[in-house]
């Protein structure tokens, strides 16, 4: 019962916390996912404020206790009843820690990785900032000082309210969510962002530049598409061809130099798309397509008359694929004309972004 007592009364009070576009709801169970530093600790820390303290028990299985000490569902279901309480969060747990999961008025769950609990429990995914809550956190600026800010520093929480050099924040979070070997991993996987590849490549070129076996660099590649560091979207025209996604476009930046200023652009665009929910598939190199048939082409710098010519120079491809309308997401550009009865519409990404999320 000592690890039990202590995380009872330890002190789980969190200050200066930016509130999420996310909200905890009442349900008996909830299940809470996402990658690593998307502020799901901080989520829950700061929905169990709501409450007494006397009735609330968090247990962090990261904590370095769990090291030598260890604790059964008996003794929590023990201490639970015999101090009352009714909120019980398990944060950092191992699915499958506990063969029968405790009974309290609320329990909440928090992992890296999805898991299917049931129908019982509630789940939410949180992702890392998008846009619009990024642009929340500031206090200060313009939009296209915003708009460069983010930029810069990416979607991890902690980075938007931070002043801190963010190489320093973005060096203490690789060492503190990844082994030595994951990071040298990382590296190689930020050099691929944004382009086609199989997993055989990547261990290619993992293994010219450090040492790993075939079966290790395949089992952390799995590991991270699990904790949603990485994701693989499939082209609607060759299925056998995947794009690597990297979670954060300005932490590949900080990882490769590969990540020219269009590549990061082409990410910060299809996060968008991932963290608002909207299905899509790579269509060609550098371009999305929804399945409502909306095709979105990044192109940060276009203008009007250039694109005039590659619409009528691809429209063929675009009737094949029964295309409703392109989105150009551009960095300043508005401008708008139609072929036939598909829409061609340019926005700057900050406009872009606040219409996907509406819609």
């Amino acid at each position: 019962m000592q690890l039990l007592e202590y995380f009872y009364d330890r002190n789980n009070e969190i200050n200066n916390y930016q509130p999420r576009k996310f909200n905890i709801s009442d349900r008996p169970k909830i299940f809470i996912y996402g990658s690593p530093a998307s502020g799901k600790t901080s989520l829950v820390l700061d929905y169990l404020m709501n409450f007494d303290n006397e009735e609330v028990l968090y247990i962090d299985f990261q904590d370095p206790k769990f090291a030598f000490l260890d604790i059964m569902e008996e003794d929590v279901q023990s201490f639970v009843e015999a101090h009352e309480i009714n909120y019980l969060v398990l944060d950092h747990y191992a699915h499958e820690y506990f063969e029968i999961l405790p009974k309290v008025k609320q329990l909440i769950i928090i992992s890296s990785t999805d898991y299917d609990y049931g129908e019982d429990f509630e789940k939410l995914n949180l992702p890392l900032l998008d846009y619009e809550e990024f642009f929340a956190f500031q206090k200060r600026g313009t939009e296209k000082q915003i708009f460069n800010q983010f930029l810069r520093q990416g979607t991890l929480p902690q980075l938007a309210i931070e002043s801190s050099p963010k190489e320093q924040l973005f060096l203490n979070f690789l060492r503190s969510h990844f082994s030595p070997s994951e990071q040298k991993l990382l590296t190689v996987l930020a050099y691929f962002n944004g382009a086609t590849v199989s997993t055989f490549q990547l261990y290619t070129h993992a293994k010219e530049r450090y040492k790993i076996s075939k079966d290790l660099i395949y089992k952390q590649i799995k590991s991270l598409e699990e904790r949603n560091i990485i994701s693989f979207i499939y082209d609607i025209e060759n299925p056998k061809q995947k794009k690597l996604l990297f979670f954060d476009f300005a932490l590949a930046k900080y990882l490769s130099f590969s990540q020219n200023f269009p590549k990061q652009f082409e990410t910060m665009v299809a996060l968008s798309l991932v963290k608002h929910n909207v299905p899509f598939n790579t269509f060609g190199l550098n371009s999305y397509i929804t399945n409502e048939k909306n095709l979105i082409l990044p192109a940060p710098f276009e203008t009007e008359e250039r694109f005039w010519k590659k619409a009528h120079h691809k429209f063929s491809i675009y009737k094949r694929q029964k295309i409703t309308k392109v989105s150009i997401v551009t960095v300043a550009s508005n401008f708008e004309f139609s072929i036939e009865n598909i829409v061609f519409e340019a926005l700057p990404f900050y406009e872009w972004v606040v219409i996907n999320d509406e819609a």
